[in-house]
């Protein structure tokens, strides 16, 4: 979906290289439950994208936005880490979301137009991630910038096995704000109405984080590490007629007329009020599979990437990406789970849908699912 410059894809493949050679990155697995701070919740904010406006290009990227060959404005940020229980085990199967501002404060976000005219028109301003069996997430982005009554921030929203709404936070710097013009910015953490908000010492600490220097960069790119720990319990949800809930398929080439480029068919058991989206090819390493536009026609364009489903039939979705293994894995919301903006900083509870199976929270459950005959075993959701 990128079109990426010989110099993007040298700091693409840096980053992977220290992925893959980092492994002790993620190695906060089996920590003493007591050892653990709850993350704690903070308002959504007003600035969540409306579904209208959250980009094609939903991935873990930010800094790149669909084909676009100018990167967003701003030093390159990355964050990740693990979600994990109060135990400290990972949880597999959780949808995070990442939004703030760009650069210059403002927000993709706009109550009045498809995009706010305002913001970095190369910024995706908003990405998704779905972790794996240890838990991990890891976005690349830009470094939030400041606006008006608020210190430096990234908002968070997560949802984990069983629970139907996100739960919302926030990140901030472990520094003293600078604006463009390097003066000192009011509020600064200690002044943050936000983030006074937090009233144990140990939780609001949790979500403050030094950003340090990528080794190795000359563009000043920064990274921080940081593991959120939910104090719900994941409940694996369950797709109807699917062993283990998984919906991994395979891609069928069709060629649409007039010459356009090869699609790939996706066919899965469409329920009502059930939301759909399609991963493939994870965009940084391993850590997670990458989502994807679709169309609902052959011959239509890209035009979505979730669709929530009308009746009870089977659905086609047309992607133009292919897979490098050749299968794509469908995640699928239950009925009223995540398909609007947050509403609350405590993610909802978890109740069983009239007619339906346990509630995903919008995330694909473990375990091998369905898949065409003689595939192998596709990784664990990412």
């Amino acid at each position: 979906m990128h079109i990426i410059t010989s110099k993007a894809l040298d700091n693409r493949r840096r980053f992977l290289r220290k992925l893959s050679a980092g492994g002790a990155f993620f190695a906060t697995r089996g920590l003493y439950a007591e050892a653990l701070t709850l993350t704690p919740p903070m308002t959504e904010g007003p600035f969540y994208p409306l579904a209208k406006n959250i980009p094609l290009d939903k991935d873990n990227d930010l800094v790149r936005l669909d084909d676009h060959l100018t990167p967003a404005s701003g030093i390159v940020t990355e964050v990740g880490g693990q979600v994990l229980d109060r135990a400290g085990n990972p949880i597999s199967g959780a949808l995070i979301e990442l939004w703030h501002a760009d650069a210059n404060g403002e927000y993709t976000h706009s109550r009045d137009a498809a995009r706010n005219p305002k913001a970095d028109p190369n910024f995706a301003g908003f990405g998704q991630f779905l972790t794996g069996s240890d838990g991990s997430y890891r976005f690349r982005t830009i470094k939030a910038g400041l606006y008006r009554g608020r210190t430096r921030h990234f908002h968070f929203g997560i949802t984990i096995p069983g629970e139907k709404s996100r739960y919302t936070t926030q990140l901030y710097w472990n520094e003293v704000p600078l604006d463009r013009d390097g003066r000192e910015w009011d509020p600064t953490n200690e002044t943050d109405g936000v983030l006074r908000g937090v009233r144990d010492a140990a939780q609001r600490a949790s979500v403050i984080r030094d950003f340090k220097p990528v080794e190795g960069s000359i563009a000043g790119e920064q990274s921080t590490h940081w593991d959120i720990v939910m104090g719900q319990t994941p409940v694996e949800p369950a797709f109807p007629n699917a062993p283990g809930g998984s919906l991994v398929v395979a891609g069928i080439p069709v060629a649409p007329r007039d010459g356009k480029k090869e699609r790939f068919q996706l066919t899965v058991p469409g329920y009502d009020g059930y939301s759909y989206e399609v991963y493939a090819n994870p965009t940084m390493g391993d850590l997670g599979w990458a989502a994807l536009p679709f169309a609902l026609e052959k011959d239509g364009k890209p035009d979505r990437n979730i669709h929530t489903a009308k009746g009870e039939q089977a659905l086609d979705l047309y992607v133009e990406a292919p897979s490098d293994k050749g299968f794509y894995f469908v995640a699928f919301r239950v009925p009223g789970a995540n398909t609007g903006t947050p509403s609350s900083g405590r993610g909802g509870g978890a109740g069983r849908p009239p007619g339906g199976p346990p509630p995903g929270g919008g995330l694909p459950p473990r375990g091998p699912g369905e898949r065409p005959a003689g595939a192998p075993a596709p990784p664990e959701p990412r």
